[in-house]
């Protein structure tokens, strides 16, 4: 997916364990965590073990628009 919307998206990870104050800050509850950020804001967010690949494909074409 990262080749497919080079140039319009930036994809990030992140290790939890050394991390755990910022997912405090960002209420971060479950992992794996996906955060949709548009001009410094979070637009979506996903969480948990079930996420489907449709669904971020989703998140992330929203942000596009």
């Amino acid at each position: 997916m990262a080749e497919e919307s080079e140039g319009k998206v930036n994809f990030y990870n992140m290790e939890a364990g050394p991390n755990l104050k910022l997912l405090v800050e960002l209420d971060v509850s479950g992992l794996p965590t996906f955060l949709f950020y548009k001009d410094r804001e979070v637009r979506g967010l996903l969480a948990g073990t079930n996420i489907l690949m449709d669904e971020i494909t989703a998140e992330t074409e929203k942000l596009w628009r």
